[in-house]
């Protein structure tokens, strides 16, 4: 459950701070090696519940799909996008293109995305405890949740955002704990 969090922080420990044009390339290939691996955070979630019913199961599926769609939007826009402007304005001799439009749009898709995210964390953990009475459950809810806030204003920018995965990577983790509890 932890890995998909843990390779996401590991691109982001060379993901450069600022896009210039002396970064914008490794901004994007850090980027593309990201755009796999941001939706696996869904797939965690759907590991999660394997075999769970319930409203509550289904909204932490669509949340986490919701999540995948809109984040994914984002590394798309202002992970993939942005760098690309930057780096064929270079070539073209030109100034620095008006990306700030795309970090906007890319930056509220984001937002929602995260959002979701929190949201179907917090639901995955509310049904794994319901079925196991696990004490791991509200606290692996709680860490995803916790750590989605630094995620939602760092992404996963060195050190915070970087941060932020491993911490999702230990609240997934405790989330399955708690589900292996209840299937012993």
């Amino acid at each position: 459950m932890a890995l998909p969090a843990l390779v996401i922080g590991a691109v982001g420990l060379a993901h450069p701070i600022f896009l210039e044009p002396d970064s914008a390339e490794r901004w994007r290939l850090a980027h593309l090696l990201l755009l796999p691996a941001f939706p696996l955070l869904a797939v965690s979630v759907f590991v999660l519940l394997r075999g769970e019913r319930g409203p509550a199961a289904w909204g932490a599926r669509v949340l986490s799909l919701a999540y995948a769609v809109l984040y994914g939007a984002l590394d798309s826009i202002a992970g993939i996008g942005a760098p690309q402007q930057v780096i064929r304005a270079q070539e073209r001799g030109e100034g620095r293109p008006p990306i700030g439009d795309l970090y906007e749009i890319g930056d509220q898709l984001g937002e929602l995305g995260v959002y979701a995210f929190a949201a179907a964390g917090a639901l995955t953990a509310l049904v794994l405890y319901l079925r196991s009475r696990s004490p791991l459950a509200p606290v692996g809810g709680a860490v995803v949740v916790a750590a989605s806030y630094p995620f939602l204003r760092h992404h996963v920018f060195p050190p915070r955002g970087v941060l932020a995965m491993v911490a999702i990577a230990v609240g997934l983790g405790l989330l399955e704990l708690s589900r292996r509890e209840r299937a012993a």
